[in-house]
């Protein structure tokens, strides 16, 4: 139970960092770089800071912590296919995102007894 609420932390943290970055835009050319219109700026560090909020909240509320494993799991998820599919970059620079989405599934999954 303590390493789970210790990832919920990292990841809560992690996620709150990575989203104000990219909804202010500060990871823009990299989106444009993989061909994804300016919106999904927006859309993703939205995902990424709710789904933070939802990690930290999570760890009184375990439904929370469910919903936000698996919102941050698939955006992982989306990410690491954008890299590896849209914007054909070799796998090692996908890893980041492959471990984050595995760690984020592996909180909604500890969660799921509830």
């Amino acid at each position: 139970m303590i390493i789970a609420i210790i990832l919920q932390v990292i990841l809560g943290i992690f996620f709150i960092i990575t989203g104000t970055r990219i909804i202010s835009g500060k990871m823009a050319k990299e989106f444009s770089r993989i061909g994804l219109p300016s919106f999904f700026n927006f859309v993703t560090g939205f995902f990424e800071i709710i789904g933070s909020v939802g990690m930290i909240v999570g760890m009184w509320y375990p439904i929370v912590a469910l919903l936000s494993g698996l919102l941050l799991g698939a955006t992982m998820l989306a990410a690491a296919f954008s890299l590896l599919v849209m914007a054909r970059d070799p796998f090692t620079k996908a890893i980041p995102a492959i471990i984050l989405c595995l760690l984020s599934f592996a909180i909604a999954l500890y969660h799921f007894n509830l």
